[in-house]
């Protein structure tokens, strides 16, 4: 009983409900709340976030767990969003790597530019897998709107990846 408790308790169980939860309302909601007709990529906010909160590890190991997750639900080849969103989880943890102790707006610059590098990243993986048709002059206008959206979200993600993210000791 103390091991199954334990394993509840753990961060990365945390990670993967709060990401299933994240994943649902990217699906459901957010495929509606289109603003100027662009979907809000908050799988790609939750994961720039745990990057710029917690390093570069942490960061691209929930890109690869939230990417894989997305993979099952997207017509692409497995791996793709495993792939963009794990190099922008590490994107963000290189960013503030250099910092010792990072504000909330350098995080915020970080989380800006990491989403536009994101948005950037998936297109690139899908044409070197041959998939054409994702370079496109549209991509500018994606990218500014989801920089926005998640600069603007930005604040609840910070305290939503900190209460999942965050190491606790189970008293035995």
């Amino acid at each position: 009983m103390n091991r199954f408790l334990t394993i509840m308790a753990s961060r990365w169980t945390r990670l993967v409900l709060v990401l299933l939860i994240v994943l649902s309302l990217q699906t459901t909601v957010f495929t509606e709340l289109r603003p100027f007709g662009v979907a809000v990529q908050v799988v790609l906010l939750m994961v720039v976030v745990a990057g710029s909160l917690f390093g570069v590890a942490i960061g691209s190991l929930t890109g690869l767990v939230a990417g894989l997750m997305y993979d099952m639900i997207l017509p692409t080849p497995v791996g793709l969003g495993s792939l963009a969103l794990g190099l922008a989880g590490a994107t963000a943890g290189l960013l503030i790597y250099f910092f010792n102790e990072p504000t909330w707006w350098m995080r915020s610059i970080a989380v800006v530019v990491v989403s536009s590098l994101g948005e950037i990243y998936y297109p690139l993986v899908q044409a070197t897998v041959g998939l054409d048709g994702w370079l496109q002059l549209r991509l500018l206008k994606v990218v500014l709107v989801v920089s926005i959206c998640n600069l603007l979200l930005s604040p609840l993600a910070v305290l939503v990846c900190r209460w999942t993210l965050s190491e606790r000791k189970t008293v035995a």
